[in-house]
């Protein structure tokens, strides 16, 4: 088994993902966060102006581990590289995201204005 592949199998069934995004001076920025696996990928939603958004534009590179909503890391860190999707990829992202949680839904109500981010696991 992959990295890639352990690294999808070890968070499909769980709710939420601590993404640690790095600043430019390298400290990391754990936020737990919600997200979906399509393929090979791990998709998640952020509001467009949040910093984890800023700081993945400054540096790609990022981590994740399975973690509690409240951020408390429940499982192995991966590796991986981050990048901020094409707006016309927001709505299959969105909808995917609508169909996992049922607080999404408003919470996109309120966050209107948000990016779809895609993470590969390193191989």
């Amino acid at each position: 088994m992959t990295n890639q592949s352990a690294a999808i199998a070890a968070i499909t069934k769980k709710k939420c993902i601590s993404l640690t995004t790095y600043k430019k001076d390298g400290t990391g920025v754990p936020s737990p966060i919600w997200f979906n696996v399509i393929g090979d990928t791990i998709v998640v939603t952020s509001p467009r102006d949040a910093w984890k958004v800023k700081r993945i534009r400054n540096n790609p590179r990022v981590e994740f581990a399975t973690c509690t909503q409240r951020g408390r890391v429940t499982g192995p860190f991966f590796s991986g590289t981050a990048r901020i999707l094409p707006d016309s990829d927001y709505a299959s992202v969105a909808k995917a995201k609508s169909r996992r949680y049922l607080m999404f839904r408003l919470i996109k109500l309120k966050h209107r204005d948000q990016v779809a981010i895609e993470i590969t696991p390193d191989r």
